[in-house]
C-alpha cells in the first residue's frame, strides 16, 4: 500500500496546483455542508458508513495532540448530492470533546457534523490540503466548546463534474 502524500498547509498549496474550480471547493471557508446542500438544489443527505470508538492514525494523533493508547469517536460519512457521492468525510472527536456541551456531537445520525459546527459554537483552524490517490482532500482542527476534533474531506470527481454543470445553466 502506497504511503499517503503530504498534508500541505495553506503557504504551500501552490505546490498541488489545483485548478480554479477544484480550489473554489478544497478552500470554501464557509460550511461545505451549506454549499453541497445549494450545488444539490435541496437533494443532500448524509450516508454514515461508520461510527464508534477507535483509535486514530497516525498523522491524526499528531493534529490533536494524542497518544497512542487514545480512542477516539470516529464517523466516517459519504455526503451525497440525489445519488452521487461527492464527498467522504471523516471526523476524529476525542473523548474529551465530547464532556459537556459537546456531548451533541455523539448523536448526529444522518445530520451532518458541518450543521453543527457552523452554528456558531466551533472555530475552525487552517486548512491542510494533499492530493492523495488521484483524489483531493482537505483537512482542518476545529475547536467545539474550546476542544479539539479533525475533519476531514476527500473530494470525489462527481462533485466537481456536478458544480461544473450547474455554472453552464
Amino acid at each position: 500500500m502506497p504511503k499517503p502524500s503530504v498534508w500541505l498547509p495553506p503557504p504551500r498549496y501552490w505546490q498541488r496546483r489545483p485548478d480554479r474550480s477544484e480550489r473554489e471547493w478544497l478552500l470554501c471557508a464557509g460550511s461545505l455542508t451549506a454549499a453541497l446542500v445549494r450545488l444539490s438544489r435541496g437533494r443532500f443527505r448524509v450516508r454514515v458508513l461508520r461510527e464508534g470508538w477507535l483509535r486514530p492514525r497516525p498523522d491524526e494523533r499528531r493534529a490533536l495532540g494524542l497518544t497512542h493508547r487514545h480512542y477516539a469517536r470516529i464517523r466516517e460519512v459519504e455526503l451525497l448530492g440525489g445519488d452521487e457521492v461527492w464527498v467522504s468525510a471523516r471526523s476524529v472527536i476525542p473523548l474529551r470533546t465530547l464532556r459537556g456541551g459537546g456531548g451533541r456531537l455523539r448523536y448526529l445520525g444522518s445530520r451532518s457534523l458541518g450543521s453543527l459546527l457552523f452554528k456558531g459554537r466551533a472555530r475552525r483552524g487552517p486548512l491542510e490540503i494533499r492530493r492523495d490517490g488521484g483524489q483531493w482532500q482537505r483537512r482542518s482542527r476545529f475547536h467545539f466548546d474550546r476542544r479539539p476534533l479533525l475533519v476531514q474531506e476527500c473530494f470525489h470527481p462527481a462533485l466537481f463534474a456536478a458544480a461544473s454543470r450547474a455554472k453552464l445553466r
